[in-house]
């Protein structure tokens, strides 16, 4: 089995918005699903939750967005895992049409018990057997752990967005792309860009299903816009975007 792992796909109709470009969730669940099917390869993705208890979760990504894709092009996923000590996972990704590059990414990924919904270790075997690829590529974003975000003001004007049925998974909370899907909603909204080129956020803590909205709050800092996804009982998610 390889270190690295190639994802195939095109952009469907379905995917796309009103510009004829690729929705930002849609782009996230490209890079979501490469590392799921990765991951079952060795097994510790999604394949067994049910019996094994325990999944990953996505803590902190960082992604850099040099064009959108357009509808019916083929594209093509490049992942890797730089590594996995203790109950962290760390993943690369890289996003192609061809031979150009659309986006590049560092993505960090927490091994939880889903029964207590507590980090605990990746088991030593499944560590071990985890193979460290990229063949010596640099890291996107190599200070990804140590980022840290301070949220926009709790004063700050507030978007919310419905939470639907389908944006909630099999680890039984609000899947991480659907963060995207209520970041760009609410960007759209607030009469910003829908197609940002460089988000970074941090996961603070899961939107359960029973949520009805997700609260979006942005505040301009010097060419980035500082964002927070929350619910009434606090901040979910915060980061920037540019």
């Amino acid at each position: 089995m390889s270190k690295e792992y190639l994802f195939e796909t095109t952009v469907r109709f379905a995917e796309v918005d009103r510009d004829q470009l690729m929705v930002l969730p849609a782009l996230l669940q490209l890079l979501q699903e490469a590392a799921i099917r990765h991951a079952d390869l060795y097994g510790v993705g999604a394949q067994g939750l049910a019996e094994r208890g325990t999944s990953w979760v996505l803590n902190r990504l960082a992604v850099q967005i040099d064009r959108f894709p357009r509808r019916d092009e083929a594209l093509r996923v490049e992942t890797w895992s730089t590594g996995v000590r203790g109950f962290r996972g760390y993943r690369e990704f890289r996003l192609f049409a061809g031979e150009e590059l659309l986006l590049a990414g560092s993505s960090l990924w927490l091994w939880i018990d889903l029964r207590t919904r507590m980090l605990t270790r990746v088991p030593a075997e499944l560590e071990a057997r985890f193979p460290i690829g990229g063949a010596g590529q640099p890291p996107h974003k190599p200070e990804l752990e140590r980022l840290r975000f301070t949220p926009p003001a709790a004063t700050a004007p507030v978007t919310p967005v419905s939470v639907r049925f389908s944006d909630c998974d099999a680890n039984d909370h609000v899947n991480n792309t659907a963060f995207f899907d209520f970041l760009q909603t609410a960007l759209v909204r607030e009469g910003r860009p829908a197609h940002p080129r460089k988000i970074e956020l941090q996961f603070l803590r899961e939107i359960p299903p029973s949520a009805e909205a997700a609260l979006v709050r942005f505040e301009d800092r010097g060419g980035e816009l500082a964002f927070a996804i929350a619910t009434a009982e606090g901040d979910c998610a915060v980061g920037v975007v540019a």
